[in-house]
């Protein structure tokens, strides 16, 4: 079937123009049923994992990097907060805290400034350097 399709067998199709068109014509269908696939796939994984984070005992609370591959973690362990020191090799465990020794910052939600707000600040400065120029 492949190569009658290629063959111009299936399709009317008589001249190399038109052998051409269809080609590009089935390799663009076949690459959006591969985004869609992919799309419906990290939704799914998305979800799953999302699930799974939110019935945990573990909570990622902070992180701090140390160097390039050193970092430090504070998380929360059911009602315990450890620090935790992580490296590629291994990983130890530096301090457990009290709970009324964290301070523990609200996560931001949502952008503070509206796109709009920040695309006219860009004109401004665009329109300014482009005086400056002339």
């Amino acid at each position: 079937m492949a190569e009658a399709l290629w063959s111009g067998k299936v399709f009317l199709v008589g001249n190399s123009m038109g052998k051409n068109i269809l080609e590009l014509i089935v390799l663009l269908g076949i690459f959006v049923l591969v985004l869609a696939a992919c799309i419906v796939t990290t939704r799914f994984v998305a979800g799953h994992q999302m699930q799974r984070g939110k019935n945990s005992n573990f909570k990622p609370l902070e992180t701090y990097q140390i160097t390039q591959n050193r970092y430090l973690h504070l998380v929360q362990v059911g009602t315990r907060y450890l620090v935790v020191s992580v490296t590629k090799e291994n990983i130890n465990l530096i301090a457990e805290l009290k709970e009324e020794e964290i301070v523990v910052k609200p996560e931001k939600t949502g952008l503070q400034r509206s796109f709009k707000e920040i695309l006219s600040e860009f004109k401004v400065k665009v329109d300014k350097h482009d005086d400056a120029q002339k």
